[in-house]
């Protein structure tokens, strides 16, 4: 972390190591052939697992919390928390209720902000998954990686500014008027309003679908919504890699300056499912706007994934 130091040194900041953080976790590796016949033909699944339990033990003393960069426009943060895994998300929420209910502001119908940030998410998966199957059978390799993610959330503002534009299937009814499920409360003390007997008040406001996801004041589930609606789920399974490749038999090198020849040809990230993200957002969780960095799970307008496809020859001699 960054280190404030007398400007006296030349310097105003030293980065260094401070607190502990512990991680336990487990890998499993496991290798089966279903298939192995005389003809050649063999069938082989090898199949990888992994899961990491990370938690921050101690930060500096003094410090509540610190975050792991600062972000544009200050909203939503990851940050390091003693007791919390590493690069938990911080942000604005909706106003809630002792029991967690929402609260609705009783002059829009609308949801509206608490008085206080919280943890909105974690970036860190459950689990990871692979399963590669490979095929062969007279020089021919058919190889097939499947990729499969529990969990791990993601803060995106690409699914934010999609549905709050109404530009995917997802909100294309815009007319249709919607009550939030919730009671009423009171925007400046955050606590729920309360009828002549002593009971909350259910929200019997409506509003249009277009206020709830493009919503100018904020307290919206789109553009302008606390940065909790802008995070999702991110678990997800992938076709990550297959090929199809053909090796020449020797007998027809024979008379070649030929060892070996063969030729492949592969694609990546064919195919994949996200069921947690709205499906016509066609949103890939794997985007992450800070790259191999330590911040994870946040996106800020990247560019989406590409499906990539190539062919290998290969010759020795």
């Amino acid at each position: 972390m960054n280190v404030s130091v007398p400007e006296t040194s030349g310097f105003q900041q030293l980065v260094t190591n401070a607190g502990s953080i512990e991680n336990k976790g487990v890998e499993v590796g496991l290798n089966l052939v279903p298939i192995q016949l005389n003809n050649s033909l063999r069938w082989e699944i090898y199949t990888a697992f992994t899961r990491n339990r990370g938690k921050v033990l101690e930060i500096p003393e003094g410090l509540e919390r610190f975050n792991v960069r600062n972000l544009f426009g200050g909203g939503v943060t990851p940050v390091i928390e003693p007791g919390q895994p590493y690069g938990i998300l911080r942000g604005s929420v909706s106003a809630r209720d002792d029991e967690g209910n929402l609260l609705i502001d009783p002059s829009s119908g609308m949801l509206f902000e608490a008085l206080e940030q919280a943890k909105i998410g974690d970036p860190n998966p459950d689990f990871l998954l692979g399963v590669t199957n490979t095929i062969s059978f007279k020089g021919f390799t058919l190889r097939a990686l499947i990729d499969y993610r529990q969990g791990g959330d993601i803060y995106t503002t690409t699914v934010e500014r999609l549905l709050g534009r109404g530009v995917t299937k997802d909100t294309e009814d815009r007319d249709a008027s919607r009550i939030v499920p919730g009671f009423l409360g009171d925007p400046n003390t955050g606590l729920p309003l309360l009828d002549e007997d002593g009971n909350k008040i259910p929200n019997t406001i409506q509003v249009s679908t277009n206020d709830l996801y493009f919503q100018n004041g904020g307290g919206s589930f789109g553009i302008n919504a606390e940065d909790e609606w802008t995070v999702y789920d991110g678990t997800t399974i992938r076709l990550r890699e297959a090929s199809i490749g053909y090796t020449l038999p020797q007998s027809t090198l024979e008379n070649l300056p030929f060892g070996r020849v063969s030729i492949t040809i592969t694609g990546r990230n064919l195919w994949y499912n996200a069921p947690n993200i709205p499906k016509y957002t066609n949103f890939d969780p794997e985007v992450n706007g800070f790259g191999s960095t330590n911040t994870q799970g946040i996106e800020y307008a990247s560019a989406p994934t590409t499906r990539r496809y190539g062919i290998n020859l290969s010759v020795t001699f």
